[in-house]
């Protein structure tokens, strides 16, 4: 039995790994970490960054410039709607988990040139970088 369960993990743990290295068809990591997230929005002042929080998260702190759309609210997907599938963007939340989701439902909707920042504003805090509230 444990060692089923060593197999269990270990293909477990590849599957983490290649989905951390997931890119999109044209060669763009479709999950970033903070790091490549930070320089991302240094390097392209366009990119469009998408806080799906809950506006009690985002006003305890939030990347600069983002703009919050709550993943659990209703409109969602029609507020998703209105972007324009041509921008780049990074999606966030608090650890990666509904930034995955949130990535997920927007490539089903056309959307191609979108991040998911792995860690979320944990691992983000955690890296020291700038934040506001």
């Amino acid at each position: 039995m444990s060692r089923v369960l060593g197999v269990v993990l270990v293909l477990f743990s590849l599957g983490a790994c290649a989905q951390s290295a997931q890119s999109d068809g044209d060669g763009k990591k479709e999950n970033l970490n903070v790091q490549e997230v930070s320089q991302l929005v240094k390097d392209n002042p366009e990119v469009v960054l998408i806080d799906v929080r809950t506006p009690n998260e985002y006003q305890q702190g939030h990347l600069e410039g983002s703009e919050l759309i709550n993943f659990y609210d209703p409109q969602f997907k029609e507020k998703v709607a209105e972007l324009d599938k041509e921008k780049e963007y990074v999606i966030y939340c608090r650890s990666g988990g509904r930034s995955a989701n949130a990535v997920s439902i927007m490539k089903k909707m056309g959307f191609s040139n979108i991040h998911n920042m792995t860690g979320g504003m944990l691992a983000w805090d955690r890296a020291g970088l700038p934040s506001e509230k």
